[in-house]
């Protein structure tokens, strides 16, 4: 009996060498928080669901999602900038709590993503099109934008919150048209769905990977897809440039970012543990089937300079659009 116990003692204590730490230090030695900025249901919420699954698995210790959706992203930002630098505590986001907000709170950004918190990695891409509800009975982008010009005012657009990519996707399209239509904000993109297809709104810009099996189904109809490549989960979804409008370029990322002040070697770990995780065929093949695209280096400093460069490319927009926040 002596000798089996051993034995297993010896394999629990083998197993808890195999797990991988940063080098240096016991992390994570216990269970990290993942901070969303968006609502459950959106591409942010199920990247960092997938994501913190397997990095459980490969970690021994658990990652914990818990959504903060209010304010745009700026709730999640502030919950993360107060706790201590020691990696515990991740924010995962999008384009819009990461770039868009920039432009939209200005000076009144109390969490600045650039100086704010500290960046770790981006897990993916993925292009945003827009949806129209049938009853409009419009099947191109030159039709939608005649409907909205014989009637001013009239349609309006969901999306998952002031100041997300989807509110901003929508604006500079309805600019770029020329045309006028309201923006309503609800929490999460799933709320903002359920008015579309309700018909209480009447188009929403949003994820290829949220919209795709809806265009499938038949429940909207998808009038462009804001890349210069049609989409293999919808190609029936037409390029903006093929609409006539080859400017209208909107694309979204999920950001990996953690409390300003956390080691390099805790941050460089956590990217080499997700950059791991993204290539076990249970995360990366589902993320694509999604509809998104998985970049590869995306080191914690290449990180912070493509936020850089999409924030001097954003926020000029974002501005131009007249979108704002209460």
């Amino acid at each position: 009996m002596r000798h089996i116990i051993a034995a297993v003692l010896a394999l629990l204590a083998g197993a808890a060498v195999a797990q991988p730490r940063a080098p240096g230090t016991d992390y994570p030695n216990r269970p990290v928080r993942i901070v969303v900025a968006l609502a459950p249901g959106g591409n942010a919420d199920i990247n960092a669901r997938i994501v913190a699954q397997q990095l459980s698995q490969q970690t021994g210790q658990q990652f914990l999602v818990e959504n903060r959706p209010s304010g745009g992203g700026t709730v999640a930002f502030e919950t993360v900038a107060a706790t201590p630098p020691d990696g515990y505590t991740l924010l995962v986001g999008a384009l819009g709590s990461h770039t868009l907000n920039v432009g939209l709170y200005g000076n009144r950004l109390k969490v600045h993503p650039l100086t704010g918190v500290d960046h770790i990695t981006i897990s993916s891409h993925s292009a945003v099109a827009v949806a129209v509800h049938p009853s409009l009975g419009v099947r191109t982008l030159a039709e939608f934008r005649e409907l909205l010009r014989a009637n001013p005012g009239k349609y309006t657009f969901g999306s998952s919150g002031n100041g997300t990519t989807g509110h901003i996707a929508g604006a500079m399209l309805v600019q770029m048209l020329g045309v006028e239509a309201q923006h309503i904000p609800y929490r999460g993109s799933a709320a903002a769905f359920t008015d579309l297809v309700a018909g209480r709104t009447q188009f929403q810009a949003d994820t290829i990977s949220f919209l795709a099996e809806h265009f499938r189904s038949g429940a909207v109809r998808g009038i462009v897809i804001a890349t210069p490549e049609r989409s293999p989960l919808a190609p029936d979804v037409p390029t903006s440039a093929e609409t006539g409008l080859p400017e209208y370029i909107a694309t979204t990322w999920t950001p990996w970012s953690t409390t300003l002040g956390t080691p390099m070697v805790i941050r460089q770990f956590l990217y080499e543990q997700i950059a791991e995780a993204l290539r076990a065929p249970a995360v990366g093949e589902r993320l694509l089937q999604l509809g998104n695209t998985i970049p590869e280096g995306m080191t914690p400093e290449r990180t912070r300079a493509f936020i850089a460069s999409e924030i001097e490319r954003w926020v000029p927009i974002v501005r131009a659009s007249g979108a704002s926040v209460d």
